[in-house]
């Protein structure tokens, strides 16, 4: 007696039964496979920002009275982060 059918498992009424669902489930295991170094990208992104942003305040020289020290040095660890 074989393992699966001691078991009661049959795969073809199991593909039949839950096609929709094994369908969508691959669906969106591969976009998000696909779309994991996106997200990783952007989150290495924030964390240069963020760390930029903690350098340009440690030595801001306030250029402009528009802007707020928070300010520009956000501003300028986008750009600094944004041509890494």
């Amino acid at each position: 007696m074989k393992w699966n059918k001691g078991l009661g498992l049959n795969i073809q009424q199991l593909w039949e039964d839950h096609n929709r669902v094994i369908t969508s489930a691959g669906f969106f295991v591969l976009l998000a496979i696909w779309l994991n170094p996106l997200i990783q990208q952007a989150s290495y992104k924030n964390q240069c920002i963020h760390f930029a942003t903690k350098e340009f305040l440690a030595r801001a020289s306030i250029e402009t009275k528009s802007l707020t020290e928070l300010e520009l040095a956000r501003t300028e660890a986008y750009r600094f982060c944004n041509h890494i």
